[in-house]
C-alpha cells in the first residue's frame, strides 16, 4: 500500500527539491559568468599600451560585451524557474535584481560604466546566493552583507531610472 500511495509524492518531492537546487546552482553560475564579463569590459586599457596590444583587448571586451548580453537575458529568460525556488524577500530580490541587470545594460550609460555597475551588482548578488552551512557563522554574516548590498545597488539603479 505505501508503494502506491506515499512512494510517488516522496520521489515527486525529491525531484522538486533537486530540480530547486540545480536551478540556484544555475543561478550562481550565471551570475559569475555574468561578473567576469562585465569586468573585462569595465577594464581600462592605459593609453601607453602597445597598440596591438589595445587592438587585442579591444576586440575581447566586444567578444565579452556580447557575451555579458547573452547570459543577462538568458538570465531574463529563465528568470521565473530561477526565482520559483525561493521564498519570500529572496524571491523578489532575485526578480529585482535580474530586472536591473537588464535594465543597465538597456541604459545608455557607456559601456565601461554600465559593466561597472553589472560587475558590483553581480559581485554582491555571487555573495548572497552563496549558501554556507548554518555553523560558518562568519560566512553568514558575509552572505547577510553582501544581501544589503544587493539591496542597495538595486535601490540605487531604480532611483536613477535604470
Amino acid at each position: 500500500m505505501i508503494e502506491y500511495i506515499a512512494k510517488p509524492r516522496l520521489e515527486a518531492r525529491k525531484e522538486e527539491i533537486l530540480d530547486a537546487h540545480r536551478s540556484r546552482r544555475e543561478l550562481l553560475a550565471a551570475t559569475v559568468r555574468i561578473a567576469y564579463a562585465a569586468s573585462v569590459v569595465a577594464t581600462e586599457v592605459p593609453g601607453s599600451a602597445d597598440s596591438a596590444v589595445r587592438g587585442n583587448v579591444y576586440v575581447e571586451q566586444d567578444r565579452q560585451y556580447e557575451r555579458l548580453q547573452g547570459e543577462v537575458q538568458r538570465l531574463v529568460d529563465d528568470m521565473g524557474r530561477h526565482a520559483g525556488t525561493f521564498l519570500g524577500p529572496m524571491l523578489t530580490v532575485v526578480v529585482d535584481y535580474t530586472s536591473s541587470l537588464q535594465g543597465l545594460l538597456m541604459s545608455a550609460r557607456p559601456r565601461p560604466e554600465q559593466a561597472a555597475e553589472i560587475r558590483d551588482l553581480a559581485a554582491a548578488m555571487g555573495g548572497a546566493l552563496s549558501s554556507p552551512r548554518l555553523w560558518r557563522v562568519r560566512r553568514q554574516i558575509a552572505r547577510a552583507q553582501a544581501l544589503m548590498e544587493v539591496r542597495r545597488l538595486i535601490a540605487l539603479h531604480a532611483g536613477s531610472g535604470g
